[in-house]
């Protein structure tokens, strides 16, 4: 499975489903799936472990597609990295200046609390992250020795 078919089946396919029943299990997946996005467009990474380049992915992702364009504000005043990606990555749960909702629940990046807190809904979120993935899918990456032209994941066969 190349990195491109990963992001058609994993993200767009398979969390689009998982975020009408489990829109909490999501918020996480996205997180990680715009760190994802990130790795794909880093050109100065040729394989996909490089170490200590969570942030600068994640950020690169949301400052380079332009489906994430609403979120870069957010980047610097609600620290989004930090308190989203590695909220869930570490903890599971999204840290202090970020809230989380879903269906008929509260707006999508709402401000509450004199701006301190930014309020995510998982149905808006997941469309722009889904948005963003096509813009990923729909790119050229010429070199062929490119990670985006290579295996991502293998299923070995039964022996």
């Amino acid at each position: 499975m190349t990195p491109k078919q990963f992001i058609q089946q994993v993200f767009i396919s398979e969390l689009d489903k998982i975020k009408s029943t489990n829109s909490y299990i999501s918020f996480a997946l996205i997180a990680t799936g715009i760190e994802f996005l990130g790795k794909c467009l880093d050109n100065d990474a040729k394989h996909w472990n490089v170490s200590r380049k969570s942030k600068f992915n994640f950020e690169y992702a949301i400052n380079h597609l332009d489906s994430l364009i609403l979120y870069r504000p957010y980047l610097t005043s609600h620290k989004l990295w930090d308190s989203l990606r590695n909220g869930f990555a570490h903890s599971f749960v999204p840290k202090y200046p970020v809230t989380l909702s879903s269906k008929d629940e509260a707006s999508h990046l709402l401000l509450h609390e004199n701006n301190e807190r930014l309020n995510l809904k998982c149905e808006d979120f997941y469309n722009d992250f889904k948005n963003a993935c096509i813009e990923v899918v729909n790119m050229e990456f010429s070199d062929s020795d490119d990670k985006m032209n290579k295996q991502l994941l293998s299923v070995p066969e039964l022996e």
